[in-house]
């Protein structure tokens, strides 16, 4: 990623400032994503070329030799099990420790790049890997090796003061990751892997397991690709700047991820932006969570025991309306089974291609699509069946159709709603995971002033993704009635 520098706001033209109030002014009024403080495109990320390329033959050997350490160079100092490097540099790690440590401390804040080359490290009360001071580090996972990070159940802080370290993973300087290797974290005290400043993963495989969260980065957390598994007792990706709110963003790029947490799958407190990639949330309190959640592009199914998707600003406000949290939908596939609400947003939902599909709520005091402010729909696909006593659909500002159909009676997990024009046409047959009396539908082919027959039950000869069928026969149910398109936001009963 391209440097970006910080804008110098006290140097700036009086027109220049103007213009850009303006610009502000206008896109507030559009409803179009914009934060209330620096966005982070305006923001320095640590990444370089020059990260990802060295010479071979400047390379420094550590060899961990079980209890001892061999490294025969000024820049490492070795007292027992613990290694320490001083110096800037590209250092190749292998071995096993059985009770030791790895800590970067380089006062002149160089560069320091770590090739892990099939380690395997244990402390007993501390953080496997120690990144105390450095410009910026870098842990590289050499091609084709299986490397292993433990942590002890207890700790013996180096700073008690901010209790750090804290994972079995630590960096206090900017982190990347990245290799052709894997990389398996155990957090058995409180997180698997965490940056006090920005984190990249770049590349690689990395599976976690932590006591707390699994993958954090403070500053931001970007994903550009990679195979990542994470197990977490509490969120899973997450990324949290309480000095500064531009920080504690997350952009996932590419990659394959799968997630189990005890509470969010991913975190982020200020922005969310998801450009692509294959995210399985398998377990979660609430899926993905942040005040402004961007979905570009990409592969998401979601498993949670409260929301799915929560656009809002955590538990201490998430029950607050408010314009200064966004859930925008321009591309992608969302899937989710929550119990909660499914598509949660605490402000203005906008849509305009992509598609959602949620199995809702069975509560009457949730909804498989509940928003506080407004939810514009021009493009894409959403299905939502759940509860009926609060079931929202996009609003009368939308330009595409949308359909909320409340049924007299509850159907059962595993009964499909079918929808076909006058012609029979499929419009939508569907099979929900969870027992449901409300369907809340949008797509291109629902047209105005048409009329569609809505079956209950019955089955179908068609292929079956996420309890969407497709080209398939339809045999009838019970045939429920027939809705009429009156407006871009119909509601009937049926």
């Amino acid at each position: 990623m391209k440097r970006m520098k910080r804008m110098n706001k006290k140097n700036l033209p009086l027109w220049m400032m103007l213009t850009i109030i303006a610009s502000l002014l206008i896109a507030c009024k559009d409803g179009s994503d914009v934060l209330p403080s620096e966005d982070e495109d305006s923001i320095e990320v640590h990444e370089a070329d020059s990260d990802y390329t060295w010479n071979s033959t400047d390379v420094i050997p550590i060899v961990l030799n079980g209890t001892s350490i061999t490294a025969n160079n000024a820049g490492v100092s070795v007292a027992g099990a613990v290694a320490t490097i001083k110096a800037a540099g590209t250092y190749s790690i292998s071995g096993t420790l059985t009770n030791g440590q790895i800590v970067v401390n380089n006062e002149d804040k160089g560069v320091v790049r770590i090739i892990l080359n099939g380690v395997d490290i244990t402390s007993s009360n501390s953080a496997a890997i120690y990144i105390k001071k450095a410009g910026k580090a870098l842990v590289v996972l050499a091609d084709n090796t299986q490397n292993k990070l433990t942590d002890g159940a207890t700790y013996v802080y180096d700073i008690p003061a901010d209790e750090e370290p804290n994972a079995a993973l630590f960096s206090k300087a900017d982190l990347t990751i990245f290799g052709n290797g894997a990389l398996t974290v155990t957090g058995k005290f409180n997180d698997g892997i965490a940056s006090k400043d920005g984190l990249i993963i770049k590349s690689g495989t990395l599976n976690v397991t932590a006591a707390d969260d699994g993958i954090r980065g403070k500053d931001y957390l970007i994903i550009k690709d990679g195979a990542i598994n994470v197990t977490a007792k509490t969120d899973g990706l997450k990324s949290n700047n309480d000095e500064n709110t531009a920080l504690g963003y997350i952009i996932i790029e590419k990659g394959t991820m799968t997630i189990s947490a005890g509470d969010d799958g991913i975190h982020a407190e200020s922005k969310l932006t998801i450009n692509g990639g294959n995210i399985n949330i398998t377990k979660s309190y609430e899926g993905i969570e942040s005040k402004i959640i961007t979905v570009n592009d990409g592969t998401i199914h979601i498993v949670s025991s409260d929301d799915g998707l929560n656009a809002a600003g955590g538990s201490s406000e998430s029950a607050t309306a408010s314009g200064s949290y966004y859930f925008y939908m321009n591309g992608g596939y969302i899937w989710m089974d929550a119990n909660g609400d499914g598509v949660d947003v605490n402000g203005t939902a906008e849509m305009t291609g992509g598609v959602i599909i949620v199995n809702g709520t069975t509560a009457n005091n949730n909804a498989a699509v509940d928003y506080d402010r407004s939810f514009k729909i021009t493009g894409g696909y959403l299905l939502a069946v759940g509860s009926s006593g609060m079931a929202q659909i996009p609003g009368t500002s939308s330009t595409q159709n949308s359909v909320l159909i409340t049924l007299t009676t509850a159907q059962q997990a595993g009964s499909l709603v079918h929808i076909q024009d006058s012609e029979g046409k499929d419009i939508l047959t569907f099979k929900s995971t969870k027992k449901y009396q409300s369907v809340a539908f949008s797509s291109p082919e629902l047209k105005k002033d048409t009329s569609y027959d809505v079956f209950l039950g019955g089955s179908s000869t068609g292929t079956v993704t996420d309890g969407l069928y497709k080209d398939g026969i339809y045999t009838s149910g019970t045939k429920a009635g027939t809705v009429s398109i009156t407006s871009v936001a119909t509601k009937v009963k049926l």
